[in-house]
């Protein structure tokens, strides 16, 4: 019986291993641990927002992403004056003296309705940027929740690299347009791909997302551009149809101790 077990042994520390590698490459779990805000300068866009009657939703928005739980706040959207935030179970719009006055309770179930399949308005896109944005910038973090399930997958044969598979199930409480998603990291861990079957399109179409023009901050290391194609069956993408973009730029990653200090003792 006990021989029986060592190869599922040796698989689970291998899967851990390509893990924890992952988190490494992008500054470590130390480092990552101690950030509990990113601030960043935002633009997204593509055909996911131009098909359903937003053109140009997001250009150089500043925004605070909260690590500790998803929380993210648009400063100046979607009018000057304005902070719309996301949360999973709500999104909401305030005005400069903090009073809402735009609200969405349960985005999520309302987000895949009939209606939202053609056209969204500012609310929508709140949900659908702050979701992205907090996986965007919070990548170690997810990767690091406990109740994830993890499987190392065959590596994929690139153009120009080998890219080595970890697929990830999330559990229940990390927000996700997919729950099930494939990430590809380089030799040294670096995540360059990840595909999934966003809930947005349904189960039809597969999609990746291709993570480039990786900058360094404090040891902190994060793809500032990416971009959603789609993909093949064979893993092939299709580069020349773009479904979606975001820039990050000016990106600020605060401390705990840069938080306290900031804000002061309670």
């Amino acid at each position: 019986m006990e021989g029986r077990r060592a190869p599922l042994t040796r698989k689970v520390v291998a899967v851990t291993e390509l893990r924890d590698r992952m988190v490494e490459a992008h500054g470590g779990e130390e480092r990552w641990r101690d950030v509990r805000q990113v601030m960043a300068c935002v633009t997204m866009g593509g055909m996911e927002f131009t098909s359903r009657f937003q053109s140009g939703p997001l250009r150089n928005v500043e925004v605070t992403v909260g690590t500790g739980s998803p929380d993210v706040a648009f400063a100046d959207f979607p009018e000057p004056g304005q902070t719309a935030r996301f949360q999973p179970c709500r999104v909401w719009v305030e005005d400069g003296t903090g009073n809402v006055i735009d609200e969405r309770a349960a985005p999520g179930a309302v987000f895949r309705s009939i209606r939202h399949w053609f056209v969204w308005d500012s609310l929508d896109v709140v949900y659908y940027c702050g979701m992205s944005l907090w996986q965007a910038l919070c990548l170690p973090f997810t990767l690091l929740r406990s109740g994830c399930e993890l499987e190392d997958l065959e590596p994929l044969e690139a153009e120009d690299r080998r890219l080595d598979r970890l697929r990830v199930v999330f559990p229940a409480d990390v927000p996700s347009f997919a729950p099930e998603q494939v990430f590809h990291a380089d030799v040294a861990g670096l995540v360059h791909r990840v595909d999934c079957a966003p809930r947005l399109y349904g189960s039809w179409l597969r999609v990746a997302q291709l993570l480039n023009a990786f900058e360094t901050q404090d040891g902190l290391v994060y793809a500032s551009r990416r971009r959603i194609v789609p993909c093949l069956p064979s893993g092939a993408t299709v580069p020349a149809v773009p479904l979606g973009w975001m820039d990050l730029d000016d990106v600020n990653f605060v401390r705990g101790s840069s938080l306290a200090a900031r804000v002061g003792p309670p």
